[in-house]
């Protein structure tokens, strides 16, 4: 099996940091950005390359994590997405292909969404 490759969104430099030490840490490749803008170049320049996305969703920028994952949504409809907020995720309207993981979130329960996430498609 080919090693996922996960793209991590994220604006505070110790949360991003975690987030690259313990997804690797569970064998997947990471690439990671402190905005979601940054994210989404990088998704349009790398098109296939990206299996999962993991995002905050209140960044700074011209978009912020929720924005991202509604346009990846419609760009690339397969693409899972997982996003995660101190805040409540209630209010917000989620793809198909998108999940929310409130902060503050254990390691077991981050790679439990990604695994899962990554296993529906």
């Amino acid at each position: 099996m080919t090693t996922a490759s996960i793209l991590v969104l994220e604006d505070e430099d110790l949360i991003r940091l975690l987030l690259t030490t313990v997804l690797e840490d569970a064998g997947f490749e990471v690439t990671a950005f402190a905005t979601a803008d940054q994210g989404y170049s990088f998704l349009e320049t790398h098109p296939g390359e990206v299996n999962m996305v993991v995002s905050d969703i209140r960044m700074p920028g011209q978009m912020d994590g929720y924005d991202l994952s509604k346009m990846a949504a419609e760009r690339w409809p397969d693409l899972p997405i997982l996003l995660t907020s101190g805040y409540s995720g209630r209010d917000l309207e989620l793809g198909p292909n998108v999940q929310f993981l409130p902060k503050p979130w254990s390691n077991e329960r981050l790679l439990s969404k990604v695994n899962t996430s990554l296993h529906m498609h």
